[in-house]
């Protein structure tokens, strides 16, 4: 799972903090010294408007500046190796508010399939550090892509389980995110955000948070725009963990990663997709137009 990748490397870059915390005093490099390397946090990329959410290690530990712009410069490479000229440059601006490491979004077009290059620009006190990492694009994405119909799941609601316990593994969760099965929400007529997640399992550390950032937005906006939580596995939820089992709706919507957001408008259409990491500062413009009935232009 290409996107869990940043997320692993920070659980075993903490555990090996408190490790080492609990031997001798050691003396850690000067962070100045140390290069910074930018890592992708997407499962696939596509043909088109995407989402590019970047992690920073430096020296192996995960940064999180929030004073970091990062530039982006998008390159396609032939098959032959060879770059083309700059196709697009961007910004990836630090929305890491809330999760447990920073994360810097940008949104670029690939006009292409096959493999780009993303030259990463990293302002530095004694001056830019310049990386490069490699994109693959794809023709067609595995999970629902922006414009396509959103899938009439009929996941668990509230009203088939004796508690919400058994519904989601959120310790607090909001029953409102339980009233309604994705097939309810596209009959209803009305904007909808679902989100796949599972708060007490994630891989990623970042469904607890993304979950915070929705329950703020349905305060907001839940007269205009219904609210669903998908949770990844079915219960019990830690025996399904253990054997990688998840829910019939995840598998419908072919999600091979967790955890992911959709928004869909009031005709069922998807609108947009976040994989990963949310923040409430990214999200909310996105659910304000949704919720107005207007396109989402997506912003970093």
């Amino acid at each position: 799972m290409p996107n869990h990748r940043f997320f692993l490397i920070l659980i075993v870059s903490m555990l090996t903090i408190v490790i080492a915390g609990c031997g001798q005093p050691t003396t850690p490099p000067t962070p100045a010294a140390l290069p910074i390397a930018p890592v992708i946090a997407a499962s696939e990329l596509v043909i088109g408007l995407n989402r590019l959410p970047f992690g920073l290690l430096q020296g192996g530990v995960p940064l999180n500046d929030p004073d970091l712009t990062l530039g982006v410069t998008l390159y396609y490479v032939g098959p032959d190796g060879d770059r083309t000229k700059p196709v697009a440059t961007t910004q990836a601006v630090y929305r890491g508010q809330g999760l447990p490491v920073g994360l810097y979004v940008a949104y670029a077009t690939f006009d292409r399939a096959g493999g780009w290059e993303a030259e990463i620009t990293i302002p530095q006190p004694n001056g830019t550090q310049t990386n490069r990492i490699r994109l693959d694009v794809s023709e067609r994405a595995f999970a629902p892509m922006v414009g396509d119909r959103a899938i009439p799941s009929r996941n668990l609601t509230a009203a088939d389980v004796p508690s919400l316990d058994q519904l989601t593994s959120d310790p607090r969760p909001d029953p409102d995110f339980y009233r309604m099965t994705i097939a309810d929400a596209i009959n209803a007529g009305k904007p909808f955000v679902v989100s796949f997640a599972t708060p007490g399992y994630c891989q990623t550390a970042v469904c607890a948070p993304n979950m915070a950032v929705l329950k703020q937005l349905k305060s907001e906006f839940g007269d205009q725009v219904n609210f669903i939580h998908v949770e990844v596995y079915p219960y019990p939820f830690g025996e399904s963990f253990q054997k990688a089992k998840t829910v019939d709706a995840m598998k419908e919507w072919n999600l091979r990663t967790e955890p992911w957001t959709f928004l869909v408008d009031r005709q069922g259409i998807i609108q947009a997709r976040y994989e990963g990491g949310i923040t409430f500062a990214e999200l909310r413009p996105a659910i304000a137009q949704l919720a107005a009935g207007q396109s989402i232009n997506p912003t970093p």
